[in-house]
């Protein structure tokens, strides 16, 4: 976008340096057009006596094209006329995109929360909480990310498919809890504070997609992570 306005700013100047450099020109062959018929400058010869005026010869249309007053001028207004809405059309493109960049805002964990990792179905399996498979750059990434932002809190979400456990005593809301929990761990093992840190299940309820298919369902069983604003901030 910024590339885009300066380009247009280049056509902007380059057509208003064109127009002042013909608007030059047009001044200064209507000061020598006044000079020369400016009668005060001239010195007066008395006229000669009168001869027999020569038989009038219809003039040709090259010659009335060169004594025609002020054809060169109209072509210059038109042009100049031209140029100008051409530079307004372009004023106005580049104050738009100006609008557009001053209307995108810059998202701050420190203000406003964000997803920053989801861990999907291949993390755990259909109604476990042990972690199966999460890459080490992943992990990485994530600690890097929430210490690039210390006041930030980090919510942990865990979530699970409708497949009931099986388990007497814990249901999927209880499952999906041990999860958050589990990617919780392996935050604090990574050095990040266990105080900046929530941890939440919602169980089946609230699904990304449908629970009817293999897939769905790997894509429900998920644990998402969260950077939320700092307690008090705006």
């Amino acid at each position: 976008m910024r590339s885009i306005i300066i380009g247009l700013s280049v056509i902007f100047f380059a057509l208003s340096a064109f127009i002042t450099y013909k608007a030059m020109n047009f001044q200064s062959y209507t000061t020598a057009y006044s000079y020369l018929n400016d009668p005060s400058d001239l010195t007066v010869i008395p006229a000669p006596p009168p001869m027999p005026a020569p038989p009038v010869a219809a003039p040709s249309a090259a010659a009335e094209t060169l004594t025609q007053p002020g054809g060169d001028s109209e072509a210059d207004k038109a042009f100049a006329t031209e140029m100008q809405e051409v530079i307004t059309q372009l004023e106005n493109k580049v104050a738009t995109a100006e609008d557009k960049i001053a209307g995108i805002k810059t998202v701050n964990p420190d203000t406003q929360s964000r997803t920053v990792t989801v861990f999907g179905g291949k993390t755990f399996r259909s109604g476990q909480d042990v972690i199966q498979d999460v890459a080490y750059s992943a992990i990485e990434n994530l600690v890097q990310e929430i210490s690039a932002f210390p006041n930030s809190r980090i919510l942990i979400e865990g979530h699970t498919d409708n497949i009931p456990t099986g388990k007497s005593g814990s249901d999927n809301m209880d499952l999906s809890l041990r999860r958050a929990k589990a990617i919780a761990n392996i935050l604090v093992l990574h050095g990040i504070s266990k105080d900046r840190i929530s941890v939440t299940g919602h169980g089946d309820t609230h699904p990304i997609t449908s629970n009817n298919t293999e897939e769905g369902r790997a894509k429900n069983r998920r644990v998402e992570v969260k950077l939320l604003p700092q307690e008090g901030a705006n």
